[in-house]
């Protein structure tokens, strides 16, 4: 879905914990296993302003992008966003969202929120690109989740 400040993911029911789905979005070093959208994401901790270094597919092969840890709730959030200087022409958080259905089931979405003098410009021309780079990613995440948590319970 995209709306005239935002970019989101369609939301996903995933048939694990979402224990679980948490586990995997934290475990950078696997992204590769699942993530289409951003197969390579580095991170030295979770902690509010630490860089995370990853390589996007935006329709054009991968490129890099470096942003920075902006909110983590325990197995519901975790946020980055771009540096943000106060005179960037866009400013953007990037949230990928847990919701727990019951003890074997949550659901996923992604959102970029946008700001600045030049996200109007900038939703013109790449909104959708970065929605269906969300949904590859939502619909990866919901395929490994699912296919790992089957065989974690046998």
């Amino acid at each position: 879905m995209i709306t005239d400040s935002a970019v989101y993911s369609d939301e996903v029911e995933i048939q694990a914990p979402v224990e679980w789905v948490w586990d995997i979005l934290l475990d950078f070093d696997n992204y590769a296993e699942w993530n289409g959208f951003c197969p390579t994401a580095i991170n030295s901790s979770l902690e509010i302003g630490s860089p995370i270094d990853m390589m996007v597919d935006l329709g054009q092969g991968l490129s890099r992008q470096v942003e920075y840890i902006s909110r983590v709730e325990h197995h519901k959030v975790i946020a980055w966003a771009m540096e943000n200087k106060p005179d960037d022409p866009v400013k953007a958080v990037r949230s990928q969202n847990l919701k727990k259905l019951d003890d074997e089931r949550c659901t996923y979405q992604t959102v970029d929120d946008f700001s600045g003098p030049e996200a109007k410009t900038m939703m013109e021309h790449f909104a959708s690109t970065v929605e269906a780079g969300f949904n590859r990613c939502a619909y990866d995440l919901k395929a490994h989740a699912e296919k790992t948590w089957r065989k974690a319970k046998r």
